[in-house]
């Protein structure tokens, strides 16, 4: 399957030999990273995060898992089944999609938490989903300068997953960082 990045990426899919060539459709996105989900046709989802450099192109090979292993037996490295994953993308899509945030118990929160001098980070929401926890954050850059965001920044022990919607924000500029971690005992 094709990626899709609409407005960020601009391509030509060629059969005969299997491959998809793209090129950043925008000057703009020259800047900071493009996160692309791609998909093979037995429904494997792979995330592939792009950092555009000047050179004169690049080679991705995406090798699909092994035959051997069915969704139903394969297990991450600590023991959790791919259901766990599976529960993991499923908040992050409900987070990401107003529409569907009433499938899961939201709380509003409307909270300042204090990260970096240079953004004001907002707590808008958490999602309790089992085992997992939900939360979508709000980020504006109150800086003078250009600030680029990196998900590495804001794993902490716990977190399972996060998702930025915009990785560089100019002066004013916000964006919406989507975290999934694990449930707290007290929680």
């Amino acid at each position: 399957m094709v990626p899709s990045v609409k407005g960020v990426l601009a391509g030509q899919k060629d059969e005969a030999l299997g491959a998809y060539y793209f090129t950043l459709a925008s000057e703009s996105h020259n800047q900071g990273t493009v996160t692309v989900f791609v998909s093979d046709e037995k429904g494997v989802t792979y995330k592939l995060i792009l950092v555009p450099r000047p050179v004169a192109g690049e080679e991705i090979i995406i090798r699909p898992p092994s035959e051997k292993a069915t969704p139903s037996s394969r297990a991450v490295a600590d023991g959790r089944t791919v259901s766990y994953q599976r529960r993991i993308k499923d908040l992050m899509l409900v987070m990401a999609d107003d529409e569907l945030k009433d499938s899961v118990e939201t709380i509003a929160m409307n909270k300042e938490v204090p990260l970096w001098k240079e953004g004001r980070l907002i707590l808008v929401a958490k999602y309790m989903g089992g085992e997992v926890v939900g939360e979508k954050y709000r980020l504006t850059n109150v800086s003078p300068s250009e600030m680029l965001l990196v998900e590495q920044e804001l794993y902490r022990r716990g977190v399972r997953a996060i998702a930025v919607e915009h990785h560089t924000l100019m002066q004013g500029d916000g964006t919406d960082i989507y975290i999934v971690r694990e449930r707290k005992e007290n929680e």
